[in-house]
């Protein structure tokens, strides 16, 4: 075995996360920068090829697969997360906010490198365990947004479970069962609306797509990025989202239509909320909805060149949605406050922050020169060719979308209402936001690198006249739809949040079920523990339990006999007594289980 295969990339984030453990904070934090920066030069160097294995539950587990798959994943969850660090550095997070993020960031990598669905899953758990902590870290609000997202995620991980358990039955049980070359979910068909369905794949697919944000499991996400520290939000928008992406395709690896046409409507329905929020990580965490929609299309048209622009969607995303929300935490830093109505126009004067919005909109918009716009080429050019029309009309309306709701960041964030001096970012934040942003020019005008790295090449040259007329018609419909709208748009910035007034049901309704099954948690909880007292107090001092079980006639006469016959009665047993009788029932228990 090459020596790099022997190393998984998820010990080196597990390293910085260590180093951050017992380091000072500026040396915790330059460590994992180091060490993240690290998995990139690895996942470039390791040659293809399986890595270490293990045993379970007579499975053989892959802990490590090297393909074009998980080295792209590699790479940009690398680069990214050392991207994160540096910025929840010079965002003043401590180095335990840090630890946790770090976690975060080893359970995702863990995750997208493994080569069996055995392994997966137990990373797909680490990754909620680790995100719900690292979201609570940050307190107030977002402990209860922590609950919700806990609660979502280990509804998806369940549904996962059972969807592999339900496919596991049905092809029968071996050590490669679970692999990823070995699989394409179905097992246990079901009629459905005149259709046969697998309930596995259906299981599967609901599992994953809770985790991608699908129409109707999307409320854990507009919910919870807004509310932890902006530094949270940073990591979060990269990796939950796009490991769903990445295990929609093992899952699916020859495509699957219902799930295209999923993502086109994931595509519509991000943009057209996103248009009507006036918090800023409430937008944006809209448009990841709407972005991770492009890659869902991609995955399940099927074709090399669909799956081709789906990760490199993917990986455009993660840098433009990962500035995105830098400068929106800039913002909020310099501001104090995170709603667009809260602020007046900023204008000039933070440069710095309005050129890196600048690049992270027109990146995500699909302007030429700007990384977006390759991938999203690639997209439709792969819808285009397998003659999928209403798909793409369908993409086209969620770019628009996507334009006019980038035009409305920027105009009430930057131009409307009174002027107000915004304090720029500082040196840090401009050095590593200017290199995300420049990562995005770069990869927009100079994409081969990342064509290099796609499962097939990519193969196509998206800067072609066509796409150049049509990019201008799609930014122009966007335009109209801003300034035609603008006066209910208006009213919406100055108004309640638009979930409040046209989403209850996605928002309140989770809300409702999460906390009643808390209350009953709770309560449960609270029997519990006062029962489990009462047994100690009534084991500790019987008498005392005793007496007061007996109507206050017969306390008198209690009390007689125990001072009569001290110690004798069965009624005064000692706590010591106690344990020995129950140990002596349990045991008996379990005799009469075992040989009965």
């Amino acid at each position: 075995m090459n020596e790099l295969l022997a190393v998984p990339p998820a010990l080196l984030a597990a390293a910085a996360f260590v180093a951050t453990l017992v380091l000072p904070r500026r040396e915790g934090h330059a460590a994992a920068v180091v060490l993240l920066s690290a998995v990139v030069g690895w996942a470039i160097l390791v040659p293809e090829g399986t890595g270490p294995t293990a045993t379970f539950l007579g499975f053989e587990v892959i802990l490590l697969q090297v393909d074009q798959f998980t080295r792209l994943m590699a790479i940009i969850f690398g680069a990214f997360g050392a991207s994160a660090v540096a910025y929840a550095y010079f965002a003043g997070a401590s180095s335990r906010h840090l630890l946790w993020g770090l976690g975060y960031v080893t359970a995702s990598l863990y995750t997208v490198m493994v080569g069996d669905w055995l392994a997966l899953i137990v990373g797909w758990e680490a990754m909620a365990i680790t995100a719900t902590v690292f979201i609570w870290y940050s307190g107030g609000a977002a402990v209860r947004a922590g609950y919700r997202y806990a609660l979502a995620h280990a509804i998806g991980g369940s549904l996962l479970l059972g969807g592999l358990v339900l496919y596991l039955v049905s092809i029968g049980p071996s050590a490669t069962a679970l692999h990823f070359a070995e699989t394409n979910v179905h097992g246990f068909e079901i009629a459905l609306g005149g259709m046969s369905v697998s309930l596995a794949a259906l299981l599967v697919g609901v599992g994953i797509g809770l985790n991608a944000a699908i129409i109707g499991f999307h409320s854990w996400l507009p919910d919870t990025y807004p509310a932890p520290h902006v530094a949270t939000s940073v990591f979060l928008a990269c990796y939950t989202t796009k490991t769903a992406v990445y295990a929609a395709y093992r899952a699916f690896p020859e495509g699957n239509l219902v799930l295209a046409y999923m993502g086109g409507a994931m595509a519509i329905y991000g943009a057209a909320y996103a248009l009507a929020q006036k918090d800023m990580r409430r937008l944006l965490s809209y448009h990841i909805q709407g972005q991770v929609g492009f890659m869902l299309a991609g995955i399940g048209v099927g074709t090399s060149l669909a799956i081709d622009g789906a990760f490199a969607h993917l990986f455009n995303h993660i840098l433009y949605k990962g500035l995105l929300f830098m400068a929106a935490g800039i913002i909020i830093i310099k501001v104090g406050k995170g709603s667009l109505d809260k602020f007046g126009a900023a204008g000039t004067s933070a440069p710095i922050a309005l050129v890196l919005f600048l690049v992270g909109a027109l990146s995500i918009s699909g302007v030429p020169g700007f990384n977006g716009f390759v991938s999203k080429g690639l997209l439709t050019e792969a819808v285009i060719r397998e003659g999928l029309t209403p798909l793409e009309w369908i993409l086209y309306i969620g770019s628009v979308g996507t334009f006019a709701s980038f035009i409305k960041f920027g105009y009430f964030a930057f131009l409307d209402g009174d002027s107000f001096e915004m304090p720029d970012a500082d040196l840090g934040h401009a050095v590593v936001g200017g290199a995300v942003a420049a990562s995005c020019v770069a990869l927009g005008l100079f994409y081969q690198p990342l064509y290099a790295i796609l499962p097939s090449g990519g193969g196509y040259d998206p800067y072609t006249t066509q796409k150049f007329i049509q990019t201008a018609a799609l930014a122009g419909g966007g335009a109209a739809v801003f300034f035609l709208g603008k006066p209910i748009l208006g009213r919406l910035h100055g108004g309640i949040d638009v979930n409040r007034a046209h989403d209850p049901i996605a928002f309140y309704g989770t809300r409702a079920v999460s906390g009643g099954i808390g209350g009953v948690y709770n309560a449960v909880d609270r029997g519990v523990v006062s029962g489990g007292w009462s047994l100690v107090a009534a084991a500790a001092t019987p008498s005392t339990t005793i007496k007061g079980a007996l109507p206050e006639s017969l306390h008198g006469r209690y009390d007689d006999r125990l001072q009569a016959i001290p110690g004798k009665t069965g009624a005064k047993l000692g706590i010591g007594y106690t344990i020995y009788v129950t140990a002596g029932v349990l045991a008996l228990v379990l005799a009469l289980a075992l040989f009965l």
